[in-house]
């Protein structure tokens, strides 16, 4: 699918190049579906998408009678509804996912990237505050899906969702392309749909700028396991040196150092997270478990946030009372300390 925002584009290290493109959107009408069918260009609808369906509304609005699903959409088929929105009747879009998609050269290649993506995606307002993953490899895949585990930031009841997986391309008219890793946002219900694209109409999504959505949402981070273990061990967190563990001399001389203790200890607490979420039933397989628990900036911070806030659920907005401070107490300073920003690359969209 081409990007429907023309703008500058975005690149993750290691992940690729961005190309942004509405997935799937839903819209719902008035008119019944017989009448929508004799009014638009359904051939043409489809040629200008993966798929697009129009079937009876079940929903609990007794004034709408059809739904709308496209799948894979490009700039032609937004002119095309467009045109012929009259036809459409009352009717408003309900949800949009938004796809950034990343080629690859071959399957292992792009869950090679999926692993590198999960390593340092963050997400903004992490309600959650852990992942998950489903992956079920015995089944067979239906077309265009690949036997890949799909990680997911958010439940599918909240109002945005964040999702990534490896699938292959969608070609307009159907059939499937390269494999390709996808970072899918999914917007639920007019507030959202407002607050992100501007509304729920035709026109507001025809003019989404996709690539500014991306700048505003994308939160990219790197674990520093130092700061993190040292903030286990009560050490004061401070820049280490970042010049690697010393290896020469034995093993003596790495128990000595300050910033090696630091890390290993990390992994150890992050291995004994990961066990718990595999008893918890998050995750498919024990690898995947491990390689967020240890690997993924929004597991891990959804982790301090828990260990910080204890039985309590934080609140949101500012605190009426000062916390405790105690000499180990966790704090969003200490918190922010164990992750460094990545500062998202920009790229010269192909024309």
């Amino acid at each position: 699918m081409r990007p429907t925002s023309p703008a500058l584009q975005w690149s993750i290290p290691g992940v690729g190049l961005l190309q942004p493109t509405f997935d799937r959107v839903v819209i719902v009408s008035s008119r019944s579906v017989g009448g929508l069918k004799s009014l638009l260009p359904i051939e043409d609808l489809k040629q200008a998408s993966h798929s697009f369906d129009v079937i009876g509304y079940d929903g609990p609005d007794p004034r709408l009678k059809s739904r709308i699903t496209v799948v894979g959409t490009n700039p032609k088929l937004w002119l095309i509804l467009a045109a012929h929105q009259i036809d459409l009747g009352n009717y408003r879009c309900t949800q949009a996912e938004i796809a950034f998609d990343a080629p690859a050269t071959s399957v292992a290649d792009a869950l090679n990237g999926l692993y590198l993506l999960i390593g340092k995606l963050g997400k903004r307002r992490h309600q959650r505050g852990f992942l998950s993953s489903k992956h079920k490899p015995d089944r067979t895949q239906p077309a265009g899906k690949v036997s890949s585990p799909t990680f997911y930031l958010e439940d599918r009841k909240s109002g945005v969702t964040l999702k990534c997986y490896v699938r292959l391309e969608k070609f307009p008219g159907g059939g499937f392309g390269d494999p390709i890793v996808r970072l899918e946002w999914t917007l639920k219900g007019k507030p959202t749909l407002k607050r992100h694209l501007g509304g729920n109409q035709i026109k507001d999504l025809m003019h989404a700028d996709l690539n500014a959505f991306l700048e505003r949402n994308l939160c990219l981070e790197q674990v520093d396991h130092i700061a993190f273990g040292k903030l286990f061990r009560g050490f004061k967190i401070t820049r280490h040196s970042g010049r690697g563990t010393p290896t020469i001399g034995g093993v003596k001389e790495q128990w000595n150092n300050p910033d090696y203790r630091a890390k290993r200890a990390a992994f150890l607490v992050l291995r004994r997270l990961a066990y718990r979420e595999q008893e918890y039933g998050r995750f498919a397989s024990w690898d995947q478990a491990l390689w967020a628990c240890q690997n993924s900036p929004a597991q891990i911070r959804g982790y301090l946030r828990e260990l910080r806030n204890g039985k309590r659920h934080g609140r949101r907005g500012r605190p009426k009372l000062p916390p405790r401070t105690q000499k180990n107490t966790i704090t969003d300073y200490k918190i922010n300390a164990c992750f460094q920003p990545i500062q998202l690359p920009t790229a010269p969209s192909p024309v």
